[in-house]
């Protein structure tokens, strides 16, 4: 009898938590946040006419905790959560914090899965209502707020025939998302990182001045945006992103295999990864088995899974992508395979990296990461560990391929040629020790084989060293430089775990 029969749908929604998509509960209007009527108005911040919730307000609890997508919230608690509305408005509020002497963090879209943007006093600046997107169509340059999320932008762009990698999950803000790297669709061919793809960038400073960052005005400033990640030392306002034509034959193929069957998937990647088209995106993952009953073993309830998109511009192309793989033992050895299934962008995003997980199992969440050079030794240490994993959706996840490279004019220096990430996630609070455990005793597994870490995934308040190791340390050491020199009062929070 097949153990896996073909839940390749079920399967593939559990996609989500590659990037643990936000918004399930956040109280947000089509404009911006619906702060709650009767909050204490903004008197005393001049330029500044929205709202501000603080630590007395009868909400500020419920509004605390919707700013962290999911329900795992940290205990920290900011003085102040304030939204704005425009970027002058973040410059009257950066500028009333300097002078109140009142540290900030900055929130686009609460995506990140430390929670970052919650802070211990202070203001938390929100800027998830700046949502403007202006398209140069001529020139392929998308004008993009920071608060954008990755849906809003993919659906403008594609009225003018372009696209961006932007974050798998649809919700995802692409501040955060950008300024830590920014694994998106497509990203080997959009030079494997997002954040490479930023032609410039507007900020405000410590002091309240707003400038200007590119390849020419303010280098350094434009450098440390490409990759700063969320312990920027200022506020990026807006980016200008170079935008690519849009695939119009995209192709999906995806296999199932029982966990036993690993070494098949690693050693068909391994061969064909450093060859296959930068057009073609794959991801491995160890996952549970979505239709496995519940008192299941590990060998019947943990599997590989192996997705593939072609990002063709004729379904020809497309069909040669993946050919490889269709013609693979991956192929031969599946025991549920759909191959060369057309998509368009759009619908990528519903279909592969929804909003929510079965069983309602999107709550309490961490995350890991290595940039690696290899990710099957990572997959295979970690196969073991993975099936003591609990709860039926922390998975692990391997990007084979990211077609990275050094850019002098970027601070992101994990350079390596795929990414695995492990994610914990379950349910029930009580349970937090065991997964953080759990998690952790994960990267002694993943660690061997990383050249470093994605920032945006890191639990970096217990480990600081992780945040490092996510820059090379010439980059991390020009970033203190540069945070001494535009924010030598330390404004702004620098990363969870460091000092700052």
């Amino acid at each position: 009898m097949d153990p896996f029969p073909a839940s390749r749908r079920i399967a593939l929604k559990q996609l989500v938590s590659l990037g643990a998509v936000g918004a399930l509960g956040m109280l947000r209007s089509g404009k911006g946040w619906a702060v709650p009527a009767g909050s204490p108005p903004a008197a005393g911040i001049p330029g500044f006419d929205g709202r501000i919730i603080a630590r007395s307000d009868g909400s500020y609890e419920s509004l605390r905790q919707a700013l962290v997508w999911h329900r795992s919230k940290p205990n920290r608690y900011p003085d102040l959560i304030v939204q704005v509305r425009s970027e002058a408005e973040v410059a009257a509020v950066i500028r009333y914090a300097a002078q109140n002497k009142l540290k900030i963090a900055i929130r686009s879209g609460g995506h990140n899965p430390t929670g970052a943007s919650l802070r211990d006093g202070g203001i938390c600046l929100d800027l998830s209502a700046l949502t403007d997107i202006k398209v140069d169509k001529q020139r392929q340059i998308a004008s993009v707020q920071t608060g954008v999320r990755a849906i809003q932008l993919v659906s403008r762009l594609a009225e003018d025939d372009l696209t961006f990698p932007t974050a798998h999950c649809m919700t995802v803000g692409m501040g955060g998302f950008l300024l830590g790297g920014g694994i998106g669709w497509n990203h080997a061919y959009r030079d494997g990182m997002a954040t490479f793809n930023i032609e410039g960038a507007e900020l405000v400073l410590a002091d309240g001045r707003r400038v200007v960052a590119n390849a020419t005005e303010n280098p350094d400033l434009y450098w440390a945006v490409r990759g700063g990640g969320p312990g920027l030392f200022a506020a990026v306002t807006r980016f200008q992103l170079k935008a690519y034509p849009l695939p119009r034959a995209i192709r999906v193929s995806s296999w199932i295999l029982p966990l036993d069957k690993l070494a098949t998937m690693t050693a068909t990647l391994d061969k064909l990864a450093p060859a296959k088209d930068p057009r073609l995106e794959i991801l491995a993952l160890l996952m549970h088995n979505p239709e496995a009953p519940p008192d299941a073993p590990p060998e019947q309830s943990k599997i590989c899974f192996l997705t593939a998109f072609a990002f063709g511009y004729s379904a020809e192309e497309s069909r040669a992508m993946l050919a490889p793989l269709a013609q693979s033992p991956i192929a031969t050895e599946a025991v549920v395979k759909e191959e060369d299934q057309p998509f368009t962008l759009m619908e990528l995003f519903p279909k592969f990296f929804s909003t929510a997980t079965p069983g309602g199992y999107m709550g309490r969440y961490a995350a890991e990461s290595a940039i690696t050079d290899e990710p099957g030794k990572i997959l295979h240490d970690l196969s073991d560990h993975f099936r003591t994993a609990r709860s039926p959706i922390c998975h692990v996840i391997a990007s084979y391929g990211l077609n990275l490279k050094t850019h002098a004019d970027a601070c992101f220096s994990s350079i390596a040629r795929h990414y695995v990430g492990c994610f914990a996630i379950w349910d029930d609070e009580k349970d937090d020790e065991f997964y953080y455990r759990w998690l952790e005793q994960a990267t002694t597994h993943m660690d061997p084989y990383a050249k470093g870490h994605y920032v945006n995934e890191v639990e970096g308040q217990g480990h600081p060293e992780r945040i490092r190791q996510c820059y090379s340390p010439a980059s991390w050491q020009r970033l203190q430089t540069l945070r001494q020199k535009y924010d030598p009062q330390g404004l702004f929070h620098t990363y969870l775990g460091q000092q700052g």
